[in-house]
């Protein structure tokens, strides 16, 4: 019994070694038309800037947390996958995931 025991408690711990996960940041950059686009349209609005959480730092492929309010762009922008928020004054796009694709100044 002791054996299989044991076999058994190996064959869990090489499990937990195949079962780690990959993290990949894919970085998009937003052309400049379409940045143009989005600074007339933040401007025009008029959003509401906000203070980044504490303890986080707004860097593209970060998870934007919950509590940060997300807006659409309008389809005529040009980037209609992504929706945007303004953090500390900077326009920050994100995509479906909430996940900071660009910043933009």
């Amino acid at each position: 019994m002791k054996p299989f025991l044991i076999a058994a408690g190996l064959a869990l711990l090489a499990s937990g070694a195949v079962a780690q996960t990959t993290t990949t940041v894919t970085t998009t950059t937003i052309e400049e038309p379409q940045v143009d686009s989005i600074r007339t349209y933040v401007t025009r609005e008029r959003t509401t800037s906000v203070a980044a959480p504490d303890g986080f730092d707004v860097i593209v492929g970060a998870p934007l947390p919950e509590p940060v309010p997300l807006y659409k762009l309008p389809e005529d922008v040009g980037v209609p996958a992504y929706q945007y928020t303004v953090i500390d004054g900077h326009t920050v796009l994100v995509d479906e995931n909430r996940n900071i694709v660009q910043i933009i100044d």
